[in-house]
């Protein structure tokens, strides 16, 4: 068993330091810019420290060397926690992770001056891990089924960490003879225990950094499809999904409702007021526009004050409806631009074409479809604006 600790010290340490290579090398990218990579970075050179510590604790006598070498690893354990809180809640280091840790470092100070069996102080450091990365547990239970898939990996590796620490802190005392050091154990569970934590501490800073690069994943792909002011779909995003939309209708011969929306003298906003005030201007629209629409409505920004939105399954009549009760909702909408000098109002026109495959036989590509919308916003606008035109895709007499 002696050789068996020997190697898997070995191992850890071997694996530490791959995983602190792979930290290092993504430092500069996006995903090592991260909060939690950087803390997941210091853990893992802890982690690895100490791992070298542990392994040397043959050639560097003394109990200085037993205190570092579990305070380092002590450490790497705090800065794992950390890390999954900084993923979770968006906190980073604070005093009250030093202050736990200085603690458990003076504790055992104190139990290594006083001379102590080893086995109260590996209870002690068992006990001193267990409150370092329960709060970690805590926080995955409460927030981590809504969010990363990886996270589960993490807090896997958190019940794996504790239920080998806490056993570990009794364990020595119900053997039949006193441990000496950790590569002279009691029994052979002492051996299994390690490699329990050991197990569980990789699966917490391996799910922590697929974590991370989940949510670095997620948001590239929201920055690339969403507009950043209204939040909306971009152009590209809407345009795809319009095409979508169409072959689902003719598909399931459902009809499909495509408008256009324009705010009615925008320009004037900007250079009365303010490009801040036209952009509140334009995220009060986004955000009333949002919440008369249902979950499977599109909504996207096709370009400036330019706004589309796909109603899937809505005939002419009910096109008509929506949008027009869309236009009187913005007419009333009053929006307080930064500063909070007056309120500005808004009108909006739009143009809404209606493609039923029951009713029609050709089916339109989205880029028919928005030419259609265009001519029909185009009338809206000449017709004195705040207003709405609606017309099925091949005939365009408005309604």
């Amino acid at each position: 068993m002696i050789n068996d600790i020997a190697t898997l010290l070995l191992a850890l340490l071997l694996c530490h330091a791959l995983l602190l290579t792979h930290l290092l090398s993504v430092r500069r990218t996006v995903l090592g810019r991260r909060p939690e990579i950087r803390l997941l970075l210091l853990a893992s050179l802890a982690m690895s420290c100490g791992d070298l510590l542990m392994m040397l604790r043959g050639q560097l006598p003394g109990p200085f060397w037993l205190v570092l070498s579990n305070s380092v690893i002590a450490a790497g354990a705090r800065l794992m926690s950390v890390s999954a809180r900084c993923l979770l809640v968006g906190r980073g280091l604070c005093r009250i992770d030093l202050t736990c840790w200085l603690a458990g470092s003076v504790g055992m100070m104190v139990l290594v001056a006083l001379k102590l069996p080893y086995s109260w102080i590996v209870s002690w450091v068992s006990l001193w891990l267990t409150l370092l990365l329960l709060p970690a547990l805590l926080l995955l239970m409460h927030h981590g089924r809504r969010s990363e898939r990886a996270l589960r990996m993490v807090l896997g590796g958190c019940v794996i960490c504790l239920l080998s620490t806490l056993t570990r802190a009794v364990e020595p005392h119900l053997a039949a003879q006193e441990p000496v050091s950790l590569l002279q154990p009691a029994s052979p569970l002492s051996g299994w225990l390690f490699l329990a934590m050991t197990f569980g501490a990789f699966s917490i800073q391996f799910g922590l950094l697929m974590a991370s690069f989940e949510r670095s994943a997620a948001q590239l792909e929201q920055m690339a499809t969403t507009d950043g002011l209204t939040g909306c779909l971009n152009r590209g995003a809407t345009r795809a999904l319009v095409g979508h939309e169409i072959e689902r209708s003719r598909r399931e011969q459902r009809p499909l409702a495509l408008v256009l929306l324009d705010l009615d003298h925008f320009k004037r906003i900007n250079d009365d007021h303010g490009h801040a005030a036209g952009d509140a201007v334009l995220q009060g629209f986004a955000q009333a526009v949002r919440s008369r629409l249902r979950q499977s409505d599109i909504f996207g920004r096709m370009g400036g004050e330019e706004f589309c939105v796909v109603l899937p399954s809505t005939d002419r009549a009910g096109a008509h409806e929506v949008v027009d009760a869309l236009r009187r909702e913005i007419e009333r909408m009053t929006v307080t631009p930064p500063g909070g000098a007056g309120r500005l109002r808004v009108t909006v026109s739009a143009g809404t074409v209606v493609f039923d495959p029951l009713v029609e036989r050709l089916t339109p590509s989205a880029d028919q479809l928005f030419a259609r919308a265009d001519v029909l916003l185009y009338r809206a606008k000449h017709a004195g604006r705040n207003q709405v035109q609606t017309s099925g895709w091949v005939s365009l007499t408005p309604v």
